[in-house]
């Protein structure tokens, strides 16, 4: 205590605080509005003027009210010392709002989201099988910015505020003081304000945004929406065999970033042949969507059948993460042998533990293949190939039936084959290169259906075969997936391959959900026990409501009523209602002219299925 009081008594920047604070503030400002700028020209170029300035008002008024909020703190506190101290501390929370500013800029840029602190979060704990990522998005200009606000919100005050101390007077009146008070509460409602035809994401100032994202999320979801009564007991979920049927194998191929074909402009050339043929000979529907567009909550639809933990804090690879019983568990008590394999690592968001929790007994990811002879693919992984071989050799060592399931990593972005001559689908490079990795997805699936040919297993096995979720490309000013709410984001290849049953095409939308019934009956069993499940594909019956959440808790969620879909913004911004038959681009926003009776009922399904997906986790937990 005593170093700091002699340390900050024969500080300058105690002494003259108001050139320290204004050297400080003014850049700090000009880079919020700079950094809102460019994001408002990358999404929205063409913006007449008016929209222009209203989608900059919140940083403007942010950065005036950041720096009247501590000059009205200096204008209150007398003493030296403590200006010592307020001066200090300002340049701390000013640097660490200006690294939030950079970071929330790049990460908008890639996306087309700002960035939450659960986001934050994840990336801290992941900070080691996020490595690649970083590397691969992080340019020089972010990386620039990041030096440039740390080191001038350290040294800048203190080696220029002299030069400018001259231009403030040293006294203030009490006028004065509550002025400034109340341009500070001015400002702050300033900022808070968006326009309601604006996306209020995207138009609050990052700081602002990141403050109020956790009331929005709080709120998003009122409680008199969720189901009421007891829960169904998940362990009495068992399979019943089938009297008079041989129980067969199957294979689940998951797709990593596939959205539906349906949803690009024509190409050049086709990019799926073999999914292409194979949808001719299956089983599915004619809208495949996913439930949640995030790789680990798609992999717990498809083999559990139930809505995944709709959270962002990857609660499904905890200890009980998971309290239904999934596909693998269920068919190893039936004498199957499970395995899973990955061309990804392992370390990213805890995948061993995941698989563990889904019931598989065996995992073997990338990091255990011989990677001899194969390529990496992008930041996360090799070439699908690489897993041929060594699911070749779990096969031969097994006699029984099996369950084996496998994980494509060449569609994940960034989309980088090193080795692969690129074909010439379009245009556009981005787009290029994630349909070329696409088309190298479609031929490991015409490999994996050869290698079961060759080893005589086909016939006896049956394939689903799905996308975990799709991935934008600006076409709603969204990139990659997550929180892609559109079809390019949620629809998915979905099939169900079985070289012994006719093909049928099931009408209206289906969802990932669905594919669990829908392979215990393939396989030769029954469901039994307290949880009712989609009906199977085969049964006839017709599908539940197709509901699809976004990755971040109140961000946004669609709910389809046979050819019209309804997104739901959650005060976000204006919901808008598609029909995605008559308009597969969604570029005719039908919300005007839709009967608000049918949107409330819809935003109530779409709440009351996140809410009963809440309750079922944190009471059987």
């Amino acid at each position: 205590m005593t170093v700091l009081r002699a340390f900050t008594s024969r500080s300058p920047i105690g002494r003259r605080p108001w050139g320290r604070l204004a050297v400080l503030m003014v850049p700090f400002a000009v880079l919020g509005v700079w950094l809102k700028a460019i994001r408002i020209d990358r999404f929205f170029p063409r913006a007449e003027f008016g929209d222009f300035l209203v989608k900059l008002s919140s940083d403007i008024a942010f950065g005036l009210f950041w720096g009247l909020l501590w000059a009205v703190i200096l204008l209150y506190v007398r003493r030296p010392r403590l200006r010592s101290v307020v001066l200090y501390l300002a340049q701390l929370l000013t640097g660490l709002v200006g690294i939030y500013q950079v970071l929330n800029h790049a990460y908008v840029m890639r996306t087309g989201n700002p960035l939450t602190p659960s986001q934050m979060a994840l990336a801290f704990e992941e900070a080691e099988a996020l490595s690649g990522l970083l590397g691969a998005e992080v340019d020089s200009l972010t990386i620039g910015l990041l030096l440039g606000v740390v080191l001038w919100a350290a040294f800048a005050p203190l080696l220029l505020g002299g030069l400018v101390q001259g231009a403030f007077r040293r006294r203030a009146s009490t006028t004065v003081r509550r002025a400034s008070l109340a341009g500070v509460v001015v400002l702050l409602l300033a900022a808070t304000w968006t326009a309601p035809t604006a996306s209020a994401a995207f138009s609050l100032a990052p700081p602002v945004q990141l403050a109020v994202s956790p009331i929005r999320e709080a709120s998003a979801y009122p409680e008199e929406h969720a189901s009421v009564g007891p829960l169904p007991d998940p362990a009495s979920t068992r399979l019943v065999p089938r009297e008079g049927e041989r129980q067969r194998n199957v294979v689940i191929i998951t797709l990593e970033s596939q959205r539906d074909m349906s949803t690009f402009p024509e190409t050049r050339q086709p990019v799926t042949p073999v999914l292409d043929a194979l949808a001719e000979q299956s089983t599915r529907p004619k809208r495949g969507y996913t439930v949640l567009p995030h790789t680990s909550k798609s992999l717990v639809a498809i083999h559990c059948g139930m809505i995944p933990p709709a959270d962002s804090d990857n609660t499904e690879a905890d200890e009980d993460g998971l309290p239904q019983r999934c596909l693998p568990e269920l068919l190893v008590e039936q004498g199957y042998d499970s395995a899973f394999f990955q061309s990804a690592t392992e370390h990213f968001e805890r995948r061993r533990h995941t698989v563990a929790n889904l019931g598989f007994e065996k995992f073997t990811p990338v990091d255990e293949m011989d990677k001899v002879g194969f390529s990496k693919a992008n930041y996360f992984g090799y070439e699908d190939d690489i897993m041929l071989e060594p699911a070749r050799r779990w096969l031969e060592s097994n006699d029984g039936p099996f369950a084996l399931t496998f994980l494509t990593v060449s569609g994940h972005h960034d989309y980088e084959l090193p080795d692969y001559e690129p074909i010439d689908f379009v245009d556009r490079q981005v787009v290029n290169k994630y349909l070329n990795a696409i088309h190298v997805q479609d031929r490991f699936v015409g490999n994996v259906i050869e290698l079961f040919k060759e080893m005589g297993l086909y016939e006896d096995t049956v394939f689903v075969i799905t996308g975990d979720h799709g991935e934008g490309f600006g076409e709603h000013r969204l990139y990659q997936h997550d929180n892609t709410i559109y079809e390019e984001g949620v629809r998915i290849p979905m099939m169900i391959h079985d070289p012994q049953r006719a093909p049928e095409l099931i009408d209206g939308p289906a969802n990932q959900l669905a594919l669990f019934p829908t392979t215990v009956e393939a396989l030769g069993f029954d469901l039994a026990g307290d949880v009712e499940y989609q009906p199977s594909f085969y049964s006839g019956e017709p599908q539940d409501p197709v509901v699809v959440s976004c990755w971040v808790r109140g961000r946004c969620t669609a709910v389809y009523d046979g050819d019209r879909k309804l997104i739901h913004h959650f005060g976000d911004r204006r919901d808008e209602v598609f029909d995605v038959v008559a308009d597969p681009f969604e570029r005719t926003d039908l919300i005007t002219q839709t009967d608000e009776e049918w949107i409330e009922d819809l935003r109530a399904k779409a709440v009351g299925w996140y809410l009963d997906g809440e309750r079922w986790y944190g009471e059987l937990r």
